[in-house]
């Protein structure tokens, strides 16, 4: 146990030593002082920072609503600020284009799901095409229809799309089909 002891000590003297070598335990207090000091600037600068992103979203926030409530007006035709009155034509504008889109998007993934052409079945309960040798749908399990009989394969002079025998408009482009 002695040599704990003296080794607890030996160890002390030389911490005692260091901090007086570097300008005494005044200077340690002072230098971890500078450091908390700093410590609380940051966190302080930090909280801060936070405040203000939060500000910000709320007036973007706000913004957003104010807009929104404008276009609104415009609609209603009831705007009368030279200063607004284009702006909210664009969002009008650029709204007509976004359903325009969406529109088209529908159509797209309703061909995606119909048989590639006129050889092909479809399901008659989910429109999914099938496989040429189904006897149920992969996709729902109902009862696959009859395989149709190859014909002559005739194609839309508009759009070239494969025409089913007997259609009286192209499924894809809705052109009247000639000489049926």
């Amino acid at each position: 146990m002695p040599d704990v002891v003296g080794t607890f000590r030996r160890k002390a003297e030389d911490l005692i030593a260091s901090i007086n070598s570097a300008g005494g335990l005044k200077a340690t207090i002072e230098g971890l002082r500078r450091q908390m000091a700093e410590a609380d600037r940051r966190r302080n600068m930090s909280q801060v920072r936070s405040q203000l992103k939060r500000l910000d979203a709320q007036i973007n926030e706000m913004n957003m609503a104010v807009g929104v409530q404008a276009v609104g007006l415009h609609k209603a035709g009831l705007l009368n600020s030279p200063e607004l009155t284009p702006l909210c034509q664009h969002i009008v504008e650029l709204e007509a284009a976004v359903a325009q889109q969406r529109e088209e998007l529908r159509r797209l993934e309703a061909l995606a799901n119909q048989p590639a052409d006129a050889t092909e079945r479809a399901c008659e309960q989910c429109g999914h095409a099938l496989p040429s040798e189904a006897t149920f749908c992969p996709y729902c399990g109902a009862a696959a229809p009859a395989p149709i009989p190859e014909v002559e394969q005739r194609f839309c002079a508009h759009c070239g799309a494969p025409l089913r025998e007997g259609s009286r408009f192209c499924a894809r482009c809705g052109q009247v089909i000639a000489g049926r």
